[in-house]
């Protein structure tokens, strides 16, 4: 994954600042995050959201959390108990 700027953002010179190349970001755009998981299409990916495979953005951005999408995945395979809820799962059950 290539690295990300900070648009806008000045850095203490007064340039933008980068994240350096070994860290990946984390809020990832909706494209990045078809193209982290390996969607060919934005098109493919927003189905995956539709069915429930990857979460949906970030509640109020349009900004998807890349940890967010390996946990689903995660649970998705197998790699992790079906018995962990999200958080949006939590709040659901337990809203007053």
């Amino acid at each position: 994954m290539r690295s990300a700027s900070t648009t806008g953002a000045q850095g203490r010179a007064g340039g933008s600042t980068r994240l350096p190349a070994n860290i990946a970001p984390r809020c990832l755009t909706r494209a990045q995050a078809a193209e982290y998981c390996g969607c060919e299409t934005v098109e493919a990916f927003d189905g995956w959201v539709r069915k429930g495979i990857v979460p949906g953005p970030i509640t109020g951005t349009h900004r998807w959390d890349r940890r967010a999408i390996d946990r689903a995945l995660d649970r998705r395979s197998g790699l992790i108990s079906g018995a962990t809820t999200s958080i949006d799962e939590w709040l659901a059950e337990n809203a007053s």
